[in-house]
């Protein structure tokens, strides 16, 4: 148990610090907007740069698809106007423990598909998938077996979200409107990077999978990041203040922290935290193309590009793919339905808010999944059917 005698004392110190962090912030930020204006004016300069230093840097950068002066607002949809769907989903799992009665790994996805204009039922439905079986906790990885870790389990967690949200949407989209795929976080499978080339390229193509039926049936897919930390943007800065004509960073700072780098004049900061001093409520930054190595093994048509967008609550970041930006009238739709969903959820979409709620697995959940495989083990008749010595000490105690 926590001593709050002692944590009152760390706690105390925290908001010491804050104080000094929110000052340097302030300069930091102001560094960051004279550096965006100042490639805001000198487009063509600022891309080149970009273009010539991108492959020496030692963090991903973007592209613009649009001059970043665009702001534009993001109109809501008029529901007695239109007809329209949204599908969302959100997942959550159960790691495997070698402390339980029996190792295996459980994903849940929680799916929302809410109707707009149409005499359309919601639907509001979890999805769980049970991995016990040799293969599924060692999985054949380049002919060798290896033992599943949280990294895989969340990748495979993104694909079954993606590919119930890819069924569910198209069928929706049989009824002849216009829906929307949400997804929970990024489209940008970050950690697909420290997996084997040969996961990597079934990861992908499940992935492709999915993309070409939603392309093909209209659909357009957002990843709705709340609160992003992504520095993108900042990171494209970084190269155009670089005083060096070409940003090779290992040559260049290889013996100095990164904090002293010349380019960390605007740096930590978020893209959103610059956002947050150029647009107005409901408006939309420019659209860039991500620089992630993950999105440089997508085929070109599904490219994550993503843009900001200020609502009432937050700036939210919106990941999409490159055929939804590319069509005009799939990315206008997705960003109004965004809009949309995200005043009707006072703040947050509604749907991706339901699909929370249906995911997520909580204690008592957790307890009851694993009594009934208890349960099972003994009609079966298995033997030694206990729980660790040690999980069996945490659940009762001493005293």
């Amino acid at each position: 148990m926590l001593d709050f005698i002692k944590l009152s004392q760390l706690v105390s110190q925290v908001g010491a610090d804050s104080v000094v962090e929110r000052q340097d912030f302030a300069r930091t930020l102001q560094r960051a907007l004279a550096a965006f204006h100042t490639a805001q004016n000198a487009a063509p300069q600022f891309e080149n740069r970009l273009a010539e230093n991108t492959a020496w840097v030692l963090w991903p950068t973007a592209k613009p698809l649009e001059p970043l002066s665009v702001r534009e607002t993001v109109p809501a949809i008029e529901t007695s106007a239109k007809k329209w769907t949204v599908v969302a989903v959100d997942g959550s799992q159960i790691m495997p423990s070698h402390h339980e009665v029996h190792s295996c790994y459980l994903l849940n996805v929680g799916l929302a598909r809410i109707s707009y204009g149409l005499a359309l039922a919601p639907l509001l439905l979890s999805e769980p998938r049970l991995h016990a079986r040799p293969d599924d906790l060692y999985p054949l990885v380049d002919r060798r077996r290896v033992h599943i870790d949280e990294l895989y389990v969340s990748l495979e967690r993104g694909l079954f979200e993606l590919e119930l949200l890819g069924e569910q949407a198209c069928s929706a989209a049989i009824h002849g409107e216009s829906v929307l795929a949400m997804y929970d976080g990024s489209l940008i499978p970050w950690s697909v990077e420290k997996m084997s080339s040969s996961y990597q390229e079934s990861y992908f193509a499940r992935v492709e999978a999915v993309m070409a039926k939603l392309r093909l049936a209209k659909v357009p897919i957002v990843g709705y990041i709340s609160h992003s930390r992504s520095a993108d943007l900042i990171n494209c800065l970084r190269v155009s203040i670089c005083p060096y004509e070409i940003s090779h960073c290992r040559q260049h700072c290889a013996e100095i922290n990164e904090e002293d780098f010349p380019c960390s004049q605007v740096w930590p900061l978020s893209d959103r935290s610059l956002f947050g001093k150029i647009l107005a409520l409901n408006e939309r930054s420019s659209v860039f193309a991500s620089g992630a190595s993950a999105v440089k093994l997508m085929p070109v048509c599904d490219t994550t590009c993503f843009v900001y967008w200020r609502g009432a609550s937050e700036i939210a970041r919106l990941e999409l793919p490159r055929w939804v930006f590319d069509d005009k009238n799939l990315f206008a739709f997705a960003l109004a339905a965004v809009r949309t969903q995200v005043e009707k959820g006072q703040g947050y979409p509604v749907a991706l808010a339901e699909a929370h709620h249906l995911a997520v697995i909580k204690g008592p959940d957790r307890d009851r999944f694993f009594q009934m495989i208890t349960d099972r083990m003994v009609s079966l008749g298995v033997g030694q059917i206990r729980v660790s010595p040690k999980e069996g000490q945490k659940r009762r105690g001493f005293v």
